[in-house]
This record gives structure tokens, C-alpha cells and sequence, in this order.
């Protein structure tokens, strides 16, 4: 089926694959799509918008065309390209799946196995058994084949051992980015180029659109509550090329579990997953005891005046900002403002305490084209949005280069609990740019 003539699409133009290198800025080039003038969104045009009521077509179907205006099953466009639908049993990735298919896609289905905890004792099933289930259930339905991919070993050394040692070190680390870092688009990413797929397709909720030059810019989601963008900026322009998000558009409770349910998905009303998924019961320093096989040690809860108040059970209990379960007793609130593993004390202080004016990071990625990027920053910086925190409002910043090849984000008001191990992530409105770790908050 032909995609209609306006449409052309540069995603598709050319085939590239994604750099497997651990430095993304170091590693080989692929050449990006050229294609034709203009932009497009998960690869349909600048010009094209979402159309929910087209041709009268009736509810159960309508989903196929979303993304193509004055659709047709005669003009619906055939794409003669295979995409790795990262399936983990959830409503949004079986939609993602869904909607792929119904756009001409030759979809692949994958779970990955990233742990294996112990089963529950009622159903013999644990939950990444139920999740996996879930997900092949939905790709015999789609009649798509479905592949379970064992990346425990890699998950372990790379994502759960580095929050553990982070932890250990007085850090505050955000495992979902690392895992997407790491493990969505970098181990699957690398599976399904293997595998002969052209993309990996996820159900995050941001969008990609491609520029007439070429490059690759990653935006906020449309629905502000499910916005994911925050944990997607180390999707280098490689990895962009190779990424689509067809959730982009759609509102999660409005459209996805309508969708889900008009296909029925048996997960169409199945609840998110709020917990880091290798700790489900959210007790991290419990996690991490168990894991290095002895409990934290204690040490001393210090005052701003270098005082000592109280005494903690491990230091990996408290982050910075934190008001409650301190363990002392004070006649106001007071806040933890440090945490020095090194010294395994536990540093409070009073609200003013937490504010500062600039944070520095390391580890720093560009969404956006890295050379660009570098030659504004040598031209005397770049004026951002910037957020520290998931739900944080972005906050008006100035990148600059800091020393020991750190950035330097200079804020236009005071920030108030800034945490070393954090993510911080950078937009020009709604393009998301780039970002790395927290090292330090400057006073």
C-alpha cells in the first residue's frame, strides 16, 4: 500500500545503525536519513497531525490511522521496515506494539529478563513471569512473534551495581535513566540491530522529529502528567535515528487504555509500576544491605555548627533535602544537607541550608547535535530550562563549561535541595538538549 505522495518520510529514506560504543561521542559514525524537506514526528511529516475521526471508521479501528489524516485502508501506508517493540507486559508498550502493526510495520515483540525474584507463593508466578505472560499474550493476539531476552547479567552490572555504589557513596542516583542509558537503548538497541530491525519502538511518552538537515531533535510528551522526557537525554543522534515513540500524541487514560481495551488487551486496566522494579517494596537501603550481605554501619548525625545530635543507622538511609525519619528530635524542622560517606556522617541544617546557585555535572550527553551544542557553549554559553528532579518545573539556567571537563549550570534564582548523583536535564522549550550527573551544588 502506497504511503500517500505528500508524505514521504526522511525516518525511512535510509537505513543506519546505532553505535554500540559506551562513549557515544567517541564512537563511529552512522550516516543519519536525508529524506525529503521538512520534519516529521515518528516518522510521518511536519505537516500531518493526529486525526481520531477519519473516514467514519468505526472506534476499534480508528487507532490504525492516528497518525495519518484522511486515511484510508487503501492509502494506510506500508513501511517494509521491522521494528523491536520493547514489550514489558504494561498497557502502553502493547498499544505501541498494536499501533506499529496497524501502520504497515513488520514488528518484532521483546521482553527483557532483567531479574528474577522469588515467585509468590499463591499463583507459583512471580511478577516478571506474570509481565512476561502479559506481553506474549499480546503478541499472539497482534500475531507478531514475541522473544523473552535474558539481560540479567548486563542489567546487574550495569544498572544495579551502579545504584548500589552510588548509594554507598552519599549519592542520589536515578536508576531509569541508567537503565535507559544502558539497557532499553543500549543492549536492546544493539539486540534488535542484530536481529535485522531497522527500529526499536518503545512506550515512553516523548516525541523525535527530524530537521531538513537531517538531525534528530527528542521532545517533551503532549501530556504534560506522563511527560518522559526527563529520562530519555541520553538518546544520542544516533540513537534518535533509530528510536520511535507512537505514544507521542495520545493521553493515557483518554486513548491507550481505550485502545487497549477495544483490542482486548487482557493488561487494558493493568496498573503502573511506581517502584523501581529491582526493589519492589521501595526499601532501598534494605535492598542494599541484603545485597552486600551485612547492614549498613552507623555513624553520627552532625549539626550546621559541626555538633553531633544524634546517631544514624546508615548513612544510605538519608538524601539530601530530607525532613522526616531524620531520628532526632528537634524543636523545628530541620533538613539533612549532606550525607559524607567517606566520614559515614550524616550532615542537618535549616532550610536556607539546601539553597544554591549553580550545580556542576559530569557524564554530560547531547540530544541534541553535539557539535552544535559545543559551539554555542564556546560562544559564551547557553541560556536553558533546566529541571533536577522529574516533576520539577524547568528552572531558567545558563550552561557554561566548568572545570576538570565538567559543565557548569548557572541559575537565575536560588535552587533549593540540589543532590549529587541526580540527572539534570536541559530544553530549549520543548526540545530536550542534552544532560548528565549532579557532582556538586556551588553556594
Amino acid at each position: 500500500m502506497p504511503t500517500p505522495a505528500s508524505a514521504t518520510c526522511p525516518r525511512h529514506s535510509s537505513r543506519t545503525r546505532a553505535s554500540r560504543s559506551e562513549n557515544e561521542s567517541k564512537a563511529r559514525r552512522s550516516p543519519l536519513s536525508s529524506g525529503s524537506p521538512g520534519s516529521s514526528q515518528q516518522g510521518v511529516p511536519r505537516d500531518v497531525r493526529t486525526c481520531y475521526n477519519v473516514c467514519g471508521a468505526e472506534p476499534a479501528s480508528r487507532a490504525a490511522f492516528l497518525f495519518w489524516p484522511h486515511a484510508t485502508k487503501e492509502n494506510l501506508p506500508m513501511h517494509n521496515k521491522r521494528v523491536l517493540v520493547a514489550m514489558s507486559g504494561g498497557v502502553d508498550s502493547s498499544v505501541t506494539a498494536y499501533l506499529l502493526k496497524s501502520q504497515g510495520y513488520e514488528c518484532v515483540g521483546a521482553t527483557m529478563r532483567l531479574t528474577c525474584p522469588a515467585p509468590d507463593p499463591a499463583t507459583g508466578m512471580s511478577k516478571v513471569d506474570r509481565d512476561i505472560a502479559d506481553a506474549k499474550a499480546v503478541a499472539e493476539r497482534l500475531g507478531i512473534p514475541h522473544h523473552v531476552l535474558d539481560l540479567q547479567q548486563t542489567f546487574d552490572r550495569n544498572v544495579i551495581e551502579r545504584f548500589v555504589t552510588a548509594y554507598q557513596e552519599g549519592l542520589t542516583p536515578n536508576p531509569c535513566i541508567i537503565c535507559n542509558r544502558h539497557i532499553k537503548f543500549g543492549a536492546l538497541l544493539d539486540a534488535a540491530l542484530d536481529m535485522g530491525c531497522d527500529y526499536i519502538a518503545t512506550g515512553h511518552y516523548a516525541k523525535t522529529s527530524q530537521a531538513s538537515d537531517g538531525t534528530w531533535q527528542l521532545y517533551r510528551g503532549e501530556d504534560p502528567k506522563k511527560d518522559q522526557s526527563y529520562f530519555l537525554y541520553s538518546l544520542t543522534q544516533e540513537r534518535l535515528a533509530h528510536t520511535i515513540f507512537p505514544l507521542a500524541g495520545l493521553d493515557k487514560e483518554r486513548d491507550v487504555r481505550r485502545i487497549a481495551a477495544e483490542q482486548g488487551f487482557t493488561n487494558a486496566q493493568k496498573a503502573e509500576s511506581e517502584d523501581i522494579c529491582f526493589i519492589p517494596d521501595g526499601d532501598y537501603a534494605g535492598y542494599i544491605e541484603r545485597r552486600c550481605g551485612h547492614a549498613a554501619a552507623p555513624g553520627d548525625i552532625v549539626w550546621r555548627d559541626g555538633s553531633v545530635v544524634g546517631r544514624h543507622n546508615g548513612a544510605l538511609r538519608y538524601t539530601i533535602g530530607q525532613r522526616k525519619g531524620l531520628g532526632v528530635a528537634m524543636a523545628h524542622p530541620v533538613y539533612v544537607t549532606g550525607v559524607d560517606a567517606a566520614n559515614n556522617t550524616v550532615h542537618l541544617g535549616e532550610a536556607e541550608d539546601l539553597t544554591a546557585a549553580a550545580l556542576t555535572a559530569d557524564e554530560w550527553i547531547w540530544s541534541a547535535p553535539a557539535e552544535r551544542m559545543e559551539a554555542e557553549l564556546d560562544a559564551g554559553g547557553i541560556r536553558v530550562g533546566a529541571k533536577y528532579r522529574y516533576r520539577q518545573k524547568d528552572q531558567a539556567a545558563t550552561l557554561t563549561r566548568g572545570e576538570d571537563e565538567q559543565m557548569l549550570l548557572t541559575f537565575d534564582e536560588p535552587q533549593r535541595a540540589i543532590a549529587p548523583g541526580q540527572a539534570v536535564v536541559i530544553y530549549r522549550g520543548d526540545i530536550v538538549l542534552g544532560g548528565g550527573t549532579v557532582t556538586a551544588a556551588i553556594k
